[in-house]
């Protein structure tokens, strides 16, 4: 029968909380502060000490009436420090609960020599620590008036191991050990059961994955197929333009042929009957002219001036036909030299006239300096024909940077153009002023934009009607580059154009051939 009088005692105890004190050996500062305040919020008196040789001097000064230690500590374990309190007559009976992860089951053979009351497993949570201080404070003076220590002999792991402890000592070390492993046990269920459901998830995953990737690769295929076939039609399309383009090419190297022979017959046999009219129209008038009547003077002087004004539209015409077939050579060309040799040239012309010449710093420009000369010539000619109604002329020749460009201008103050027509400013024979009011053929500034177009340039133009006109271009950048590459296309559409004749030629031969066998 229990003697039930040690409880009562034990309750009474219970009840003043203010009187059980508990020491903690804790070299983790974190660990420390957390059973700390565990234990202090439940009413315990609590002490900590840093290592295991502080918490035996705390012990030996204090007998608290229960000691935490965690096992691993400086300077002394949590084994050593509870087999020095166990060796204390009067510490031996003080609880001693050892910290431990209960990793390996030598921990329990080693808590079971040193004496140790209790494990408690890492890591914890606040309702179990609580409850196994209850359970080993609640024991304690049972323990008192049962006290029956046991010697036995244990051969585990190879070693032998000599125990002496109290049966109810034995029995809470075993009872917390296995409360340990039902608890790891608790865990490792629930942690299979996690891995359960995220191998079943990740199955789920797998199998929506790879049935996208199925589709991913079925569209691929597609439009892998798809894009053979777009190739393969590019491929024949590239062919047919190919042999098309051959085509074209010997088209055109064929009408050059035959522009080149139209030039020659202009230059020689449509400007020699010119010649001749005008001769003839000059003996006349030198001639005869006082046996001729005035209105007869009048249409010999007519038909020289129309005779002459053929003439120079045939030379333009000439030169603008000439221009895709001429070379340029590129040179460094200072363009100030260049524009005062035309406006000296010019001045003779304008002899008479009030002009103001207004030159401004040009830079030098790599280009071919006889077709920047008529660029050049052209445009000033033209500022100086169509401002010499003005009492006073100013004609401008300066540079100006225009969307990152260097560009050159020309401006004059003179009779302009309605904006409107811009469009036609540089076709070839469009004029925007009549005869009667200036002369000219229509065919200069289709030669000055077809000179800035080689350069790899553009040309355009500002100006009001009656208000004069400011013309604007630039020569572009690594013209030597675009020249290089056009001749090379040149060349090979020329190449390709040749084997298209060639095979023409040979597949003309093998039909006669054919048709010669079969008579």
């Amino acid at each position: 029968m229990i003697n039930e009088e040690p409880v009562r005692q034990i309750m009474r105890e219970r009840s003043n909380l203010d009187r059980v004190s508990v020491l903690i050996a804790e070299d983790s500062k974190t660990q420390a502060q957390q059973l700390h305040h565990y234990l202090s919020a439940r009413g315990y008196a609590v002490t900590v000490a840093t290592d295991g040789k502080q918490a035996l001097e705390c012990v030996a000064q204090e007998c608290p009436s229960l000691v935490i230690t965690d096992v691993v500590m400086p300077e002394m374990d949590g084994y050593t420090l509870c087999k020095q309190i166990k060796a204390l007559p009067r510490l031996r009976d003080v609880p001693v609960v050892l910290l431990t992860s209960l990793s390996r089951p030598q921990d329990i053979v080693k808590g079971l020599e040193c004496g140790a009351d209790s494990f408690i497993r890492k890591p914890y949570d606040e309702k179990y620590l609580l409850s196994r201080v209850e359970y080993i404070l609640t024991n304690r003076e049972l323990r008192k008036t049962e006290k029956l220590q046991v010697g036995a002999q244990l051969q585990f792991g190879g070693k032998s191991h000599f125990i002496t402890a109290e049966k109810q000592q034995i029995l809470d070390l075993l009872i917390s050990t296995y409360e340990g492993a039902v608890q790891i046990n608790g865990e490792l269920e629930i942690k299979q059961r996690e891995l359960q459901q995220a191998k079943e998830t990740l199955e789920a995953r797998v199998k929506e994955r790879t049935g996208e990737l199925a589709r991913a690769n079925q569209q691929l295929q597609a439009e892998l197929a798809e894009r053979k076939r777009a190739e393969e039609k590019i491929k024949h399309m590239n062919e047919g333009l190919e042999h098309r383009v051959a085509e074209r090419t010997a088209q055109l190297a064929d009408a050059n042929k035959e522009l080149e022979a139209f030039s020659y017959s202009i230059s020689h046999d449509l400007r020699a009957p010119l010649r001749r009219i005008n001769g003839f129209a000059q003996i006349l008038l030198e001639d005869f002219s006082v046996q001729l009547p005035t209105e007869a003077q009048g249409h010999l002087n007519l038909i020289t001036s129309n005779t002459g004004n053929m003439g120079r539209m045939i030379d333009d015409l000439l030169n603008l036909s000439r221009l895709d077939r001429r070379e340029i050579t590129f040179q460094e060309t200072p363009l100030n030299a260049l524009v005062e040799t035309i406006v000296q040239e010019l001045k003779l012309e304008t002899a008479g006239r009030s002009v103001e010449w207004r030159i401004g710093p040009l830079f030098s420009s790599y280009c071919d300096p006889g077709l920047v000369r008529q660029i050049f010539v052209n445009l000033l000619s033209n500022a100086v024909k169509y401002s010499r109604n003005r009492e006073r002329t100013v004609i401008e020749v300066d540079q100006c940077a225009m969307d990152g460009r260097r560009t050159l201008f020309v401006r004059d103050n003179g009779a302009g153009f309605d904006p409107k027509y811009k469009d036609k400013l540089f076709a070839a024979f469009q004029r925007l002023h009549s005869d009667s009011e200036f002369e000219g053929t229509g065919v200069g500034l289709a030669i000055v934009q077809r000179i800035v177009r080689r350069h790899g340039g553009r040309i355009w133009a500002e100006a009001e009607l009656g208000k004069g006109a400011t013309f604007y271009f630039n020569l572009g950048e690594n013209v030597p580059q675009v020249a290089e590459e056009g001749k090379a296309t040149r060349k090979l559409a020329e190449e390709k154009a040749k084997k298209v004749q060639g095979k023409e030629k040979n597949t003309a031969k093998a039909k006669k051939k054919e048709a010669a066998s079969g008579r």
